[in-house]
């Protein structure tokens, strides 16, 4: 049993499908499913139930879970006491974002960061952007580029990076999916799944009196351009998502009255978190960025 078989066991007690945590793991399936065989095979017990559509934890992989949480934790705190003997800051910064975060926000920080703390192994997940504060609840999160809801949590603090527009958008292939004005009980919509584009949604659609014909709940704003770039319906997407999209120049924003309100970006991260050296240094270079 070594950490990697440890991080190997968490990841797929987190994502609960085998072919997502090799991904994040940059594993085969076959060489994360002899991990944790291994890792059965030391303890003794049986730490997940597999069939061929799903995976659980047994009873014993959740006992097993907290533990290894617990040495997960420890190690980092290890090598982070070591460092500080040295003078340095090193250790995992774990970030959480939106492919569109990633290509846009993040690489002057990043390219900033390094430089001054080059000791530090940054690890990037992406995923759906109204997932992104979740994250942060998670063990292996430190920093998530999210959207800021109204209501901020107290037990986390934020950086402001930008705000952009809730844009509604449709194909230029199919030039008579969106009327002028917009028959809104009969065009089909493409919308995100929850979060706040939808919340807001919902509001601007009460506001209106409109009962909306709803063609697809979306996860993920990069989804839901993809649908409307194949003729679906007219979505709703922030702006600089669209901007940073393969078929932008295929894709047109429907001028809408009144417009939804923007999205504000922040950086964010948990005031616990911020205790950590290795947060702590990337949130005073991302500062200079806010």
């Amino acid at each position: 049993m070594n950490i990697h078989e440890i991080e190997t066991f968490l990841t797929l007690c987190r994502t609960l499908h085998f072919q997502k945590a090799s991904t994040q793991c940059n594993l085969s399936p076959s060489a994360l499913s002899r991990a944790i065989q291994r890792l059965e095979d030391e303890t003794g017990e049986q730490l997940f139930e597999r069939s061929n559509r799903a995976v659980r934890l047994t009873a014993s992989g959740r006992v097993f879970q907290e533990y290894a949480q617990q040495i997960i934790d420890l190690w980092k705190q290890g090598k982070q006491a070591l460092s500080y003997e040295k003078g340095l800051v090193s250790g995992d910064l774990n970030i959480y974002c939106s492919v569109t975060a990633a290509f846009g926000i993040l690489p002057d920080i990043l390219e900033h960061f390094k430089k001054e703390f080059p000791a530090v192994q940054i690890k990037i997940r992406t995923g759906d952007a109204e997932s992104a504060l979740g994250q942060l609840q998670e063990k292996d999160t430190d920093i998530a580029i999210a959207a800021i809801p109204e209501v901020f949590p107290d037990h986390m603090d934020y950086l402001y990076v930008t705000q952009t527009p809730l844009v509604w958008i449709k194909s230029d292939k199919i030039p008579a999916m969106a009327g002028d004005p917009i028959d809104w009980e009969n065009t089909p919509l493409i919308l995100p799944k929850r979060g706040i584009a939808r919340r807001r949604f919902e509001r601007w659609a009460q506001t209106m009196a409109i009962k909306p014909r709803i063609y697809a709940e979306i996860s993920g704003n990069e989804a839901i351009i993809a649908m409307v770039h194949l003729g679906c319906g007219i979505g709703l997407v922030p702006e600089m998502v669209l901007d940073k999209s393969p078929v932008t120049s295929s894709i047109s924003v429907i001028n809408v009255q009144p417009p939804l309100k923007p999205y504000t970006i922040g950086i964010c991260v948990k005031k616990k978190q911020l205790e950590n050296p290795v947060t702590r240094a990337f949130w005073s270079v991302a500062k200079r960025f806010s």
